[in-house]
């Protein structure tokens, strides 16, 4: 029988926002190889990869009347060349133009009666790179053994120059409306609550109502409307803006070794003080007690299920941190001692698990985190916090996709109701990458918030020793 979809997944499906900005988790990749790319050998890879991850051959089924849950089926008219598109920058195939190319094709629209997700194959960067585009609607991340498309198609090993042969794929037949209808009623028959689950947004409310905030606990659950927390908000959504930044992973450890500190608040630190700058070249007055509400997702293990060596972790399960930021704070090291004493007071039932066990999760991880953490800040009252940030380290040695070399990976996050920025956050290879996406409206220069994350590193690092 099909599997019928998870009521949190269900809830990402309806309503206006079900295929807009906020429900699509992207990830851009940059990727170098020594000859140029053959493209069929691109599409024969990412088809072998999907083997694995059969999720995403698959389309979502409604059931006649609304009587239950949707349910997965196999896509019948499953076409590799529709979800994987070629595109090239112009001339001269700069990151800015990538980065202005990305924000158009993050606000397409997903085909709702096609497989949730999309490829982009975007030639025309220098020394011969291959930019790829990931695009995963959320619903694609339910369950305990999902992941994101973009680690599906990341290996350890650079993949074999003799193709591999990859079984013919043949769909399973979806069921007809008849017996749909009679499982539903069935799930009825069984449960009489499935009926009150079908409303979307009863399971909506309940999930926020009943879903906790982690720290913070100096903080009112809801901010009065204007002041600084209007300048990262939006009541009518425009298209998306996307910024690309990154730094050095050793600067960045350096400093927390002279601070005492974990990476992460240095990494936090470093956005806080850019944000900070860009706030003040907008012309917004800052005062030494403004502070920017940042719902931060943590990636947590129970502790019943969890060994006595943390770095032994093999999954984890996001929970959200609200974390404030102090913006209005002049003192680079004052910053982070904030920002390092909240994240150190957080308090969770289930441990936190850390950088090193995260980085070690199978494959490579840091998409389906970012993704997971956004899934888990949809079921949050926008009301309370004013953006969302994602951090999630990656390994820190080479991995492949395809036959070219993994150069660099750019988070893109998704763009939640009602905000005008998001920032996500990975390490990989010795570097952090920084991606911001705002409301082309509510914040048009992202791009300079991406700019002011070095000096606002050199800004830290001067307060060493």
């Amino acid at each position: 029988m099909a599997t019928r979809l998870a009521t949190a997944d269900a809830d990402l499906l309806v309503g206006d926002a079900a295929r807009s900005r906020s429900r699509h988790s992207c990830s851009l990749a940059l990727v170098a190889r020594d000859e140029p790319w053959d493209i069929d050998r691109v599409m024969e890879f990412v088809d072998a990869r999907l083997a694995d991850a059969p999720r995403y051959r698959q389309r979502i089924r409604h059931i006649p009347f609304s009587l239950a849950r949707a349910v997965w089926v196999d896509d019948p008219d499953f076409d590799l060349s529709f979800h994987v598109r070629r595109s090239a920058l112009p001339a001269p195939g700069g990151m800015r133009q990538l980065a202005d190319l990305v924000a158009r094709l993050v606000d397409r629209p997903l085909e709702a009666d096609r497989p949730l997700w999309e490829l982009y194959l975007i030639e025309g960067l220098p020394d011969g790179r291959l930019a790829i585009l990931t695009k995963t609607h959320h619903a694609l991340l339910g369950g305990p053994h999902a992941v994101d498309l973009a680690q599906v198609l990341v290996t350890d090993e650079r993949a074999s120059a003799d193709v591999d042969e990859v079984a013919t794929w043949t769909p399973v037949p979806a069921p007809g409306d008849g017996v749909l209808v009679l499982d539903a009623l069935m799930t009825i028959a069984t449960d009489p609550l499935e009926l009150v689950r079908r409303s979307a947004r009863l399971a909506h409310a309940l999930e926020r109502a009943t879903r906790g905030l982690v720290g913070a606990a100096n903080l009112s659950v809801l901010r009065p409307a204007g002041g600084l927390a209007e300048m990262f908000r939006t009541t009518r959504p425009r298209g998306s803006r996307v910024g690309l930044a990154s730094f050095p992973l050793a600067q960045a450890r350096e400093i927390a070794r002279e601070h005492s500190c974990k990476v992460n608040d240095v990494v936090l630190a470093v956005l806080c003080g850019a944000l900070r700058s860009w706030i003040l070249s907008c012309g917004h007055p800052l005062s030494t007690s403004d502070t920017l509400r940042a719902i931060v997702p943590m990636a947590v293990t129970s502790e019943a299920d969890g060994s006595e060596n943390q770095s032994e972790a093999t999954s984890a399960e996001i929970a959200s941190a609200l974390i404030g930021m102090p913006v209005g704070e002049p003192n680079p090291r004052m910053r982070l001692a904030q920002i390092a004493r909240e994240t150190a007071t957080q308090r969770h039932p289930r441990e936190a698990v850390g950088a090193k066990s995260l980085a070690r999760l199978s494959g490579f991880a840091p998409p389906t985190l970012h993704a997971l953490a956004s899934r888990a800040a949809i079921m949050l009252p926008s009301e309370s916090y004013d953006l969302v940030v994602t951090n999630a380290p990656g390994p820190q040695r080479k991995v492949f996709w395809g036959d070219g070399e993994l150069v660099e990976v750019y988070p893109v996050p998704a763009l939640l109701e009602g905000q005008a920025l998001a920032v996500s956050m990975s390490s990989y290879a010795g570097a952090v990458y920084c991606g911001f996406t705002s409301d082309r409206q509510a914040v048009p220069d992202v791009e300079e918030i991406g700019e002011l994350i070095s000096s606002a590193l050199d800004e830290l690092t001067g307060t060493a020793g």
